[in-house]
């Protein structure tokens, strides 16, 4: 009976007992644990600190992690960040080893703070995107664990707009030189051309010989004295350019130049003090004349001669050239020390020239007036004028190559389109007698009235290439001085002295035929104006310099 109530006193106390009987910790002081509560949840207490563990579906809105290690994410003091476009740091993860795309990895064990601390998992690295929103690559050091690739390729094909290859911080400058911190947009080139001329073939204008070959070609000692290439001439001109860059990296721009050069006049003379006779030649068509001096095939006029008249024969070549071209500028390729650019656009090129013949003579006093004209003195002239004007699109090349304050600038341009040929010739006499009176009458010897004077034209394809060279010293920060070699082509220009016919008809030919004649004419007219076309070169050094601001 006794060890019943002992029982169930026993289990009132365990069921009613108030708490502080069971088994929970101390409030206070160093109490022991007690024996554990039935029916009753305990609470169990933390032996660490908040991990910062959330778990599935729960929010955690006391504390979050500050450093992620997920690829993708931008960390808040990361360049990456939205409206922060410093210079970018490639963010790095590696998968663990043997992840497929597309499969869920296997589950590990987590542990405190393994969001916190980034692991690394050994395995092959990975590939991962950078993304920039100024288009750069990212710049600085990188680990050395995995490989970095911008989601954007740069897409540069212009220079970058940095300063000039001579000007940087590594070397030393004069006074005068200041360092660039931007690309300057224009440029202007002034240069002094000495050039040469590639002169006009002509046929033979003045000969001699003893006085009874009449300085006729093929008889006896007949020799030219004026005759081949003639107006190899020397020019002194000039030459000015200028250009303009539309951005700052010099990739596309614009680029002009204009050059003449100074009319420059080539001579001949002759007179009979040097040579007792000096004569004309010509190719006499008309075989019906009765004047035994002209007969039919090489004939000559006699401007001066022993026992006839003293007189002189002068011939002037004078030429004068110019042009201008218009280009669009494209950079190509190349680097801070080397460059080439593309060049598209427009030339125009002129070329003139005139070749003028002048005779003068004066009968001597026992001189036969029956021979030749009665005029007892005269200026006979005869003038041929060419033009050649050419219009053409153009393309080609412009490049540097610089070291240090060194450089060569090289340029090939090649122009194809249209000449206009012009040919203008003129003749007069100015003819004295003995009775005082002084006639002028049209037409001269080659120049013939109602034949070829006057003024034709045509028009033919053709090709101007041309090439220069120059050597540039970079004296400061903007000026360049330089020393080249030009040449300058046209493949079809009409000369002076190709526009010459010497087949005449002697009975066209004013005052050449003595009085009374009465010589019939005869057909085809001639002379006729020439159009044969050659090649026409100049070329030469010039000397200048670059300014650019």
């Amino acid at each position: 009976m006794r060890r019943i109530l002992l029982g169930g006193l026993g289990i009132a106390l365990g069921v009613f007992a108030h708490p502080a009987f069971a088994q929970q910790p101390a409030s206070t002081g160093t109490k022991s644990p007690r024996a554990a509560a039935f029916g009753r949840p305990s609470a169990i207490p933390d032996p660490q600190p908040d991990s910062g563990i959330t778990q599935t579906g729960l929010r955690n809105s006391i504390s979050r992690p500050t450093t992620t290690s997920v690829p993708g994410s931008y960390p808040p003091s990361s360049s990456y960040a939205p409206g922060n476009f410093g210079t970018p740091t490639p963010v790095i993860s590696q998968p663990p080893t043997g992840v497929v795309l597309g499969e869920m990895p296997m589950t590990q064990p987590m542990t405190p703070g393994a969001l916190t601390q980034p692991r690394a998992v050994p395995g092959t690295p990975s590939i991962t995107e950078s993304r920039d929103p100024t288009r750069r690559i990212p710049t600085g050091s990188l680990p050395s664990e995995g490989v970095v690739v911008p989601s954007v390729a740069p897409g540069f094909d212009c220079p970058v707009g940095t300063d000039d290859p001579f000007y940087n911080a590594n070397q030393q400058h004069g006074p005068f030189d200041r360092l660039a911190s931007t690309r300057r947009s224009w440029w202007l080139t002034s240069e002094v051309l000495l050039w040469w001329n590639r002169g006009s073939q002509v046929p033979p204008l003045v000969t001699t010989s003893s006085p009874q070959f009449n300085g006729i070609i093929g008889q006896g000692d007949t020799r030219v004295l004026l005759g081949g290439s003639f107006g190899d001439t020397y020019h002194v001109g000039g030459r000015i350019g200028a250009g303009y860059w539309f951005g700052e990296n010099e990739c596309r721009g614009i680029d002009a130049r204009v050059f003449w050069v100074a009319p420059t006049t080539a001579t001949f003379s002759a007179n009979t003090n040097q040579y007792p006779l000096l004569a004309r030649p010509f190719f006499n068509i008309n075989g019906t004349l009765s004047d035994p001096n002209f007969g039919f095939g090489q004939s000559s006029e006699v401007i001066a001669g022993p026992g006839v008249a003293i007189g002189s024969v002068t011939a002037a070549m004078k030429s004068t050239v110019w042009g201008g071209e218009l280009n669009y500028r494209r950079y190509l390729i190349g680097d801070s020390t080397a460059r080439i650019d593309l060049l598209a656009g427009y030339r125009y090129l002129d070329v003139t020239e005139q070749l003028t013949i002048t005779e003068r003579f004066a009968r001597t006093a026992d001189s036969d007036p029956n021979v030749g004209i009665p005029a007892i003195s005269g200026v006979i002239n005869d003038s041929f004028r060419t033009e050649n004007q050419f219009h053409g699109g153009q393309i080609g090349i412009a490049g540097t190559f610089q070291r240090g304050r060194w450089s060569l600038d090289p340029r090939a341009t090649v122009a194809f389109g249209t000449v206009h040929q012009t040919v203008e010739i003129n003749g007069s006499q100015a003819l004295t007698f003995a009775n005082g009176l002084t006639t002028t009458t049209p037409g001269g010897l080659l120049a013939v009235p109602g034949a070829n004077i006057g003024r034709f034209s045509q028009d033919k394809f053709a090709v101007v290439p041309e090439v220069g060279l120059n050597v540039g010293w970079q004296a400061t920060e903007r000026l360049k001085l330089f020393l080249g070699y030009n040449f300058l082509y046209l493949s079809s220009a009409v000369r002076p002295g190709e526009a010459i016919d010497t087949r005449l008809d002697a009975a066209r030919v004013p005052n050449l035929l003595p009085p009374g004649s009465g010589s019939p004419l005869v057909s085809p007219i001639r002379p006729q104006p020439q159009f044969s076309t050659s090649g026409y070169f100049i070329q030469g050094i010039s000397f200048g310099f670059a300014f650019k601001w």
